[in-house]
C-alpha cells in the first residue's frame, strides 16, 4: 500500500526575551590529585562513575 505523507502547519509560541535569570549549579570539589611532574587533575562531586573510573585507570597505569 502507499501511504501520503501530510504536510500540517505548526505555530511555534513565541519565547520571552528576557528569561528569568537561573542561578547556575555550584559543584564542589571532591578531589584533587597532583602527580610528581606537576600534573594536576580535578574530581568535582557529581562526575559521572565511568568517567571516575577511565580517569582513574589513565592515571594510576604507570604506578602498578
Amino acid at each position: 500500500m502507499y501511504k501520503l505523507n501530510e504536510i500540517v502547519p505548526v505555530q511555534l509560541a513565541p519565547e520571552n526575551s528576557s528569561p528569568e535569570k537561573i542561578k547556575p549549579l555550584t559543584t564542589k570539589l571532591a578531589l584533587r590529585i597532583k602527580k610528581e611532574n606537576g600534573s594536576e587533575v580535578l574530581i568535582y562531586n557529581g562526575i559521572n562513575n565511568y568517567i571516575l573510573q577511565a580517569v582513574l585507570k589513565e592515571l594510576f597505569t604507570d604506578v602498578l
